[in-house]
């Protein structure tokens, strides 16, 4: 699905640019396309204004803050390497601990055995002084000053040895000469129009018990007199589900513990709250106009999701979408689920017409709860979505579909027509007039008439005038339906 995010990303940016504004919290619920929007479009449609250090701890697994902190440095050090290799190899070298220097030679170049064997054997032959163990000494400090001088003169050779000392097993917990690397190697790096931004992702895809392991590493690396990052970075995005992080920090600390007083050490200004549902929307019509439907079964055809159909089934399903969408029930995640799906296939015995009716394909309602079902992930989920709108006391604005008030109340006229058809089936086996509908909630009631469709069980519902259906509660109308479906066990 295409979604034009330029609004969004400007938006974004008036967010990020505020003085001052350092530390930002970038918060939308899962699935709703944070990653995509940050790795797509604020990265290489803003790369002349910043240079982006993107992390995902996914896989971080470990005990302490400590490792959390060397974690997140190798996290650094490897992308600035994927990202800027020239540049590091290129610049000139910076002062290199002997502490760190010595470390990374004995855990790749000391030979301890071989030594030691050495040294056994010069103490145990006849005849041999104290200066033949000098001599060993002295033969490994050289190979010692030959390796460290060679990674005081290229900056690449000692990120190297410190991602493969990493990536061993090994660890080291001299922090302070990799942390000024990466600092200096940042400080070359930015630019009187360039900020240097450090982005850390997907915290609310990790283990709960490192989420805060996170956010107390970083907010200890801020000096506490400038308020800078250590490493050098101008800016730091943590992206999470800020909603998420309450109940997970509730949870671990109780309802009653100043979560606010906490996570806002964390952000400059104030959290930014992603909200791309506006350009879901307009992308839906698009994407669901490039469907295929070609093995689609033509008897089938006022099934399919897309303009050119145009009739109240598609207008529903579309609307019906999109309230999802714009009330964040459906992520672009799930969106991206939408397929031309096989159509359940339910049948039950007429007696009328002495054969077998497949009862799901002559009904639209029925046909939308499937569709909806796959979108959710299951019809329970798709029902628990709706009880949550519900819940929620949804009032629904219907200027966020870009409707006017005509064609809104002809898609509650279409939509009505296909719930009343189904929860008034034992009318089904012949036409029936002077039928009044009360709809739920209000003291609305709808005269109508049922018609054979198709010489089938479904039917048409015509109202017999043109009353408006603004005041009518779609979310709680909807919610019953669905009940109704249910208790009737009419979908297996």
């Amino acid at each position: 699905m295409n979604i034009k995010n330029d609004t969004l990303l400007r938006d974004f940016l008036n967010h990020l640019e505020l003085d001052g504004n350092n530390d930002i919290i970038f918060s939308a619920p899962f699935g709703t396309g944070k990653t995509y929007f940050l790795k797509e479009d604020f990265v290489p449609k803003c790369e002349e204004q910043y240079n982006a250090i993107h992390l995902y701890p996914v896989n971080y697994s470990v005990s302490s803050n400590e490792d959390i902190f060397e974690l997140i440095k190798y996290d650094i050090l490897f992308e600035l390497v994927l990202k800027y290799k020239d540049s590091i190899e290129n610049i000139d070298a910076l002062e290199l601990d002997k502490g760190l220097a010595l470390q990374l030679y004995i855990q790749d170049n000391f030979k301890a055995l071989d030594f030691t064997q050495q040294v056994f054997k010069a103490t145990t032959k006849l005849g041999k002084s104290i200066f033949d163990i000098l001599g060993l000494l002295k033969l490994e400090k050289d190979k010692f000053d030959e390796f460290y001088g060679d990674l005081k003169t290229n900056e690449f050779k000692t990120i190297k040895a410190y991602l493969e000392s990493f990536e061993g097993g090994r660890g080291l917990k001299e922090f302070d000469t990799i942390s000024a690397l990466i600092s200096e190697i940042l400080r070359r790096l930015k630019s009187e129009t360039k900020q240097n931004v450090l982005i850390i992702d997907d915290l609310d895809r990790i283990d709960p018990e490192h989420i805060f392991r996170i956010f107390n590493v970083l907010s200890a690396h801020r000096d506490y007199h400038t308020s800078k990052n250590k490493f050098g970075f101008d800016k730091v995005i943590l992206v999470c589900d800020i909603e998420n992080i309450r109940r997970i920090y509730e949870h671990r600390y109780g309802k009653h513990v100043d979560f606010q007083g906490y996570i806002n050490k964390f952000y400059s200004k104030s959290i930014y709250s992603f909200n791309n549902s506006r350009y879901i929307r307009e992308a839906l019509r698009d994407y669901l106009d490039g469907l295929n439907y070609d093995d689609f079964p033509n008897n089938l055809r006022h099934f399919r999701l897309n303009s050119r159909n145009g009739d109240g089934f598609y207008k529903s399903f579309l609307y019906l979408l999109q309230i999802f969408v714009e009330h964040r029930k459906l992520s672009l995640r799930s969106l991206k689920n939408i397929q031309i799906i096989p159509l359940m296939q339910q049948y039950f015995f007429n007696k009328e017409t002495q054969s077998n009716e497949n009862i799901v394909t002559s009904y639209g309602f029925l046909v939308l709860i499937q569709y909806m079902s796959v979108l959710f992930g299951s019809r329970q989920a798709f029902f628990k979505a709706v009880e949550e709108l519900k819940e929620e006391n949804f009032i629904f604005d219907f200027h966020s579909l870009s409707l006017d008030p005509y064609h809104y109340n002809m898609f509650l006229r279409n939509f009505f027509s296909m719930v009343i058809s189904v929860i008034q089936m034992n009318l089904m086996k012949d036409e029936v007039e002077g039928l009044e509908f009360a709809i739920w909630g209000t003291d609305k009631k709808i005269p109508y008439i049922v018609k054979r469709y198709n010489y089938d069980k479904s039917a048409d519902v015509a109202f017999f005038n043109d009353d408006s259906f603004y005041d009518v509660d779609i979310i709680d109308f909807l919610y019953k339906a669905l009940t109704i479906v249910e208790n009737r066990k009419l979908l297996s």
